[in-house]
């Protein structure tokens, strides 16, 4: 086994002696090199397993990311009504503050130097240190509900850019699972183009078994035309039996060449 210094020097050796021979070329030829690898390596991957890997990644790595976002926009959102509905009490307590203070100073424009308010007689200058108090009151409310406002109004604009966002994701996210799916379906379809392709190709199967049974229906015939040239047919029914059936008689003119019958000449006189 290869030490780790081993091959640490082999790799600095290879490195030294390439920038030797190619100069400082070598580094882009390594680069092209390992490019082609990776490309090599990429092209070997069937086109099923990197859809499969494809849906993976939207499944595992997008899916999370987009509940993250919605989960974020679903906290602005109620951030947002909450602030509205505080808002909404603040402007209802100023309103009130603000029209309890003018109704007030309108009593200490008059002449008079007392006031009672729920069977409680006050001075004219208990008076004014109140207004002076609810002024302060006022103006530290319509701060608060100014800043308030600010505030509902970052929030309103954070929302409105999340929720863009999360639109655009969502359909970015849909449009890349239908991608996928045409991609399912193209592949399926040429798969099944590519399979018939190739069943005519196994014809070669059914071509040898034809020669085959060719060879042996050419040998078949050359035995039956040996066997019909040596006067052996068997598939035949003969014509005459294998007996005779002349008499004795006929046999014997046959034999001497008398085509006639022998006739008796003692007997014709």
């Amino acid at each position: 086994m290869v030490s780790l210094k081993t091959a640490i020097i082999g790799g600095v050796s290879a490195l030294a002696l390439g920038t030797l021979v190619l100069g400082t070329t070598w580094v882009s030829y390594v680069r092209t090199a390992t490019n082609e690898v990776s490309n090599a390596v990429e092209d070997a991957i069937p086109i099923e397993f990197q859809l499969k890997r494809a849906k993976d990644m939207l499944k595992d790595d997008l899916e999370p990311e987009v509940s993250k976002m919605m989960t974020f926009v679903a906290e602005l959102q109620i951030e947002v009504e909450d602030l509205q509905t505080e808002l909404l009490a603040q402007q209802e307590t100023l309103t009130s503050t603000r029209a309890d203070l003018m109704s007030r100073n309108d009593d200490l424009k008059s002449q008079k130097t007392t006031f009672t308010i729920d069977a409680v007689s006050y001075t004219k200058e208990q008076i004014e240190a109140d207004q002076a108090t609810r002024l302060k009151k006022v103006m530290h409310l319509e701060k608060m509900l100014a800043d308030d406002e600010k505030t509902l109004a970052a929030r309103r604009s954070e929302l409105d850019a999340n929720e863009s966002k999360v639109e655009k994701l969502l359909a970015a996210r849909d449009e890349l699972s239908n991608q996928i799916e045409e991609l399912e379906s193209r592949l399926s379809a040429v798969k099944a183009v590519e399979t018939v392709k190739e069943s005519k190709f196994d014809d070669s199967k059914l071509s040898n078994v034809k020669a085959l049974l060719d060879s042996l229906n050419a040998k078949v015939k050359v035995r039956e035309r040996k066997l019909e040239l040596e006067g052996k047919q068997t598939d035949l029914i003969p014509v005459k039996t294998e007996g005779s059936s002349k008499s004795v008689v006929d046999s014997v003119d046959a034999y001497f060449g008398n085509e006639a019958p022998f006739e008796d000449t003692a007997s014709t006189k």
